[in-house]
């Protein structure tokens, strides 16, 4: 698969910020009208701003707005000139001011992230390991690539689960002198916090551990002197690196590195490359951030945090009287009410909007799919009055944007593992009922023997090897419980309107994969070799249009039908159903080419499936060449010489033949053959099919195979096996001998013979499936770019992939 073909975190970011801006949730900019801390103005509208992140409110302090007009006018709007070389006197004046709320050694950077992109490279050693919450902040794991850059191992664990990073430090200790955990404080989307009473104690337990926390979310409001929430929790650590924002609460610029020695901050200082290259904080937020550090150790200072915290405890009251459900009831003044698939956490953000709230979606990719919410913060320009209004509409919209977007209150709590209970919801909450669906029966069978043949057949004619038969075949083969990969589920679903006209038809499979089976060879062949330990590592369930086997148009979807909508949510209701049964991770909707139903690629963003490219399916759509010379004119001029070159010299020293074979011994050199190509394909890595399967095709009517014998010898150097049938020849499993491959370029010979056969059938199309796209090419076949829908609901497995080192640990 192209490196082209493979979707990047970024295309998913993208894909789901245009959906945001389409339904105008994101991208605002506020009106040109002063600013009280309270309230923004967007589009003529005023609107209480539950928004900001400025939880002391002192952004509006005549102190901070005094300290930065003072030195905006005695040293102007910036000092253009690198920290290496000279830095402005008031940074002199801020380190020693933080340095008595920290009471440590400190850094100030131009951002928290630019510290991060310092401090980490600086602190981590080249023979270190590196674990991250699955839940740190983006700046952080962004960070952590520049370590990971230099060969430094990087391992994730779930959000706060402190057992299994105690798991990970056992394993690790022996093999690394320090161990460092990377998390946040508060945590900005779920607004929960590091348990640092259970860190400090691990870090007193394993010499090797190290912690490096960012409490930008946490500094100000909590500790003394505003020094944070981890600080307010534990004394600092010798262990302990501390990273907080002099934004948000704070309510100036730039970031501070606490470090618990000089030494670490010395080296920090000397080599980190945004200390150095990185331009300063410029003199008029210099001059606010010294105003908000005296703030901050006056006597003044409890007393306002003091008055955030009232707001915090009367609005947790609120929201258990009101029902409500939270993740985490915490003293945080972020603040998260669970609402599950962006759509619907969009229509309550959009309900709050138009009654005067600015309130913030916390969606995918920054949560899980179906773990969205509402997020909304609270500051000290908020009165009681104000969260008081916020939270009497949340409760009223909650249920009515739940009912409207086919949610329920136990969709929601299933999604988040919650109970009523626990939740301490009361009943009436999320009770207003959804529209009524429209008219259509499904019909969902679990073997393709209840549906006749006759009926089948016709719709699936020419889109995969999915005939009556063949499927029969799959459902025989795959039912085996001999290993966990082996052993499918079958599905088949048809979707008829009140006239029983069929509005859609499909098949589904529940089946173990791996992971990493579109992650870059490279990630799989490390993975591979771990899986040496533990063969179901990094693997899951999922519920698949199709099957690992099949490849085509698995889905039929009657789009002039004026309830197609209505049919694949049935559809998507029951592969969601199926899931929930058999723990699976993933559904998966394929094989569509990329671009060709806008309407469709929307509808299934909507209810919380993004976009991944599947690569390019090689296809040769012109089979209507009358001989071998009218094919070559269909190649360009460059393949026409490939052709000439690299296949033609050695087509007389191959014998084809395509009798099936019929003892085992011939079975097992055709197995065998596949096996050696499985065992090194690793840009589409799947579990190996069975023997039984191949046996099943060489007697099923529906396959053809294939095979190429070198200079009379009995033995076949290449096999395919392809499926033939409604106009198709899918050419869908190649088996090759390694021994002759180069030297008789044994595998476009055998691509080479595939389309002189699909020709020689009268077939309408060949398909070449994935991979190896310059080979394809040189024989006529063309690029098709495919692509799936996918939900994802836990995205722990990808996190670590994501996370692997180029050594393969993780």
């Amino acid at each position: 698969m192209s490196r082209e073909a493979r979707d990047s975190t970024a295309d998913i970011l993208d894909q789901m910020a245009q959906d945001f801006i389409r339904r105008d949730l994101a991208l605002h900019y506020t009106d040109d009208t002063p600013l009280d801390g309270r309230s923004i103005g967007l589009e003529g509208r005023s609107m209480i701003n539950f928004g900001s992140c400025s939880y002391m409110g002192f952004e509006t302090h005549p102190a901070l707005a005094r300290g930065a007009a003072e030195a905006a006018m005695r040293y102007g709007t910036q000092f253009s000139s690198s920290r290496a070389f000279c830095s402005l006197g008031l940074y002199a004046e801020l380190e020693r001011l933080l340095g008595q709320i920290f009471e440590r050694p400190l850094l100030i950077s131009a951002s928290t992230t630019l510290g991060h992109m310092s401090a980490i490279p600086g602190v981590v050693g080249d023979d270190d390991a590196v674990i991250l919450d699955l839940q740190v902040h983006h700046s952080v794991q962004t960070a952590a690539q520049l370590v990971k850059a230099r060969g430094v191992p990087l391992h994730v664990v779930r959000h706060n689960d402190m057992d299994q990073l105690e798991r990970k430090i056992r394993r690790l200790q022996n093999r690394h002198p320090r161990i460092w955990y990377m998390a946040d404080g508060v945590y900005s989307m779920f607004g929960d916090v590091a348990p640092m009473d259970r860190l400090v104690e691990l870090m007193d337990r394993y010499p090797a551990l190290h912690c490096y926390v960012d409490d930008a979310h946490g500094m100000s409001w909590a500790g003394p002197h505003g020094c944070g929430a981890v600080r307010g929790a534990v004394e600092h650590h010798e262990k302990l690196v501390l990273a907080v924002s002099l934004n948000k609460a704070f309510a100036a610029a730039g970031g501070c590195v606490v470090f618990p020695n000089q030494r670490m901050a010395d080296r920090v200082r000397n080599t980190g490359g945004t200390m150095i290259f990185s331009g300063p904080i410029q003199p008029p937020m210099l001059g606010a951030a010294l105003a908000a550090a005296r703030l901050h150790l006056s006597d003044e200072m409890p007393a306002m945090q003091a008055e955030l915290m009232h707001l915090v405890d009367h609005c947790n009251r609120r929201i258990a009287a009101l029902g409500l459900p939270q993740y985490r009831v915490t003293r945080s003044p972020l603040f998260f009410i669970p609402t599950g698939l962006p759509r619907v956490v969009g229509n309550l953000v959009r309900r709050l909007l138009d009654d005067g709230f600015y309130v913030n979606m916390a969606t995918f990719p920054a949560t899980p799919m179906r773990q969205g919410g509402l997020r909304f913060m609270l500051n000290r320009n908020l009165t009681i009055a104000d969260v008081d209004a916020l939270l009497e509409r949340v409760a009223y919209h909650y249920p009515r944007a739940l009912a409207e977007e086919g949610s329920s209150l136990r969709e929601v709590l299933r999604a988040f593992e919650l109970d009523e209970d626990t939740a301490g919801l009361r009943p009436d909450v999320g009770a207003t009922s959804a529209a009524p669906a429209a008219r259509l029966s499904v019909t969902h069978d679990r073997a393709i023997d209840a549906i006749p043949a006759a009926e089948w057949d016709p719709i699936f004619a020419g889109r995969g090897n999915l005939s009556h038969a063949s499927l029969a075949m799959l459902e025989q083969v795959f039912s085996v419980d001999d290993a966990p990969e082996n052993l499918w589920d079958f599905h088949y679903l048809r979707v008829r309107d009140a006239e029983g006209a069929l509005v859609l038809a499909t098949m589904f499979t529940v089946a173990l994969v791996k992971d990493d089976m579109t992650a870059p060879g490279r990630i799989s062949q490390q993975i591979e070799a771990m899986r040496a330990d533990d063969p179901y590592d990094l693997t899951s369930k999922a519920v698949m249009l199709g099957g690992l086997i099949t490849k085509g148009e698995h889905l039929f979807l009657d789009r002039d039908h004026p309830e197609w909508k209505a049919a694949l949510d049935a559809l998507l209701g029951v592969m969601g159903e199926v899931r929930a049964a058999s723990a699976a991770n993933q559904i998966m909707l394929r094989e569509f080419e990329v671009d060709a139903d806008e309407a469709l690629r929307q509808h299934l963003l909507d209810q919380g499936f993004v976009q991944l490219g599947l690569g390019d399916s090689m296809q040769v759509r012109d089979l209507t060449w009358a001989d071998h010379d009218g094919w070559m004119k269909t190649l360009g001029s460059r393949y026409r010489y490939n052709v000439r070159k690299e296949i033609l010299p050695y087509a007389d020293a191959f014998g084809v033949t395509f009798d099936a074979p019929e003892t085992e011994a011939d079975i097992d050199a055709c197995y065998a053959l596949y096996r050696e190509v499985h065992a090194r394909s690793f840009d589409l890595n799947v579990f190996p099919l069975p023997r039984r399967f191949f046996a099943a095709m060489c007697r099923h009517p529906d396959y053809e195979v294939m095979r190429l014998s070198l200079d009379g010898r009995p033995e076949p150097a290449a096999v395919m096996f392809s499926y033939v049938g409604g106009g198709l020849y899918g050419a869908l499993i190649v088996g090759l001998d390694g021994a002759v491959q180069r030297s008789h370029n044994t595998y476009k010979q055998a691509l080479y013979r595939t389309v002189m056969r699909a020709r020689q059938l009268d077939c309408d199309r060949l398909d070449l499936a994935y991979t190896a796209e310059l080979e394809k090419k040189k024989v006529g076949a063309r690029p098709h770019a495919t692509c799936a829908f996918v939900q994802t609901e836990d995205l722990f497995n990808h996190m670590v992939i994501e996370a692997m080192a180029v050594d393969g640990h993780r």
